[in-house]
């Protein structure tokens, strides 16, 4: 999106590449010590799944490239709508904060959808759209973690209990 004049290949190994690492991380962010369990808790089977993506994208290289940018509406689409169930568990846990959560999934949900529809033709607006639906998703899932991960202080700092066991 940020060099449009990038040749398809590279692009579809670049793709490929950045799905490869998200999945990953979001597979770490699963194995997480979260107190709460809200913002991870999908995570596992959405990592595993940017894997496969990922594999079939490198592939098949060139016969996806018309699929990646409707692919990234879809995967933000689905975060999206599972940041909405976060956001629905964190009300239930008691987080005041649920309402930003909702709100910004919902905003990724609706960029989401317009990666999809495409409701634009020029290369630009498209280039815009897929760039603030990356944003968005960044923005929701940024907020999502920082307003719902709590780690116990005993599982933040093992010197720290050392020295309590000791006094």
């Amino acid at each position: 999106m940020i060099l449009p004049s990038v040749s398809p290949m590279s692009a579809c190994i670049g793709s490929g590449i950045i799905l490869v690492a998200y999945g990953i991380v979001k597979i770490i962010g699963y194995c997480s010590d979260d107190l709460y369990n809200l913002a991870f808790q999908y995570d596992f089977a959405c990592g595993v799944f940017l894997i496969v993506v990922e594999i079939i994208t490198l592939g098949c290289n060139l016969r996806l490239r018309p699929y990646l940018s409707p692919a990234l509406g879809l995967l933000i689409l689905l975060d999206a709508v599972l940041k909405l169930q976060t956001s629905k568990d964190a009300k239930v846990f008691g987080l005041e904060t649920w309402t930003w959560i909702l709100t910004f999934s919902i905003i990724a949900g609706v960029f989401g959808v317009l990666i999809i529809v495409k409701p634009f033709s020029g290369i630009r607006a498209t280039h815009a759209i897929n760039g603030c639906g990356l944003l968005a998703e960044g923005v929701m899932n940024q907020l999502t973690v920082k307003e719902t991960v709590k780690i116990t202080a005993e599982n933040s700092s093992p010197d720290r209990d050392e020295n309590h066991t000791n006094e």
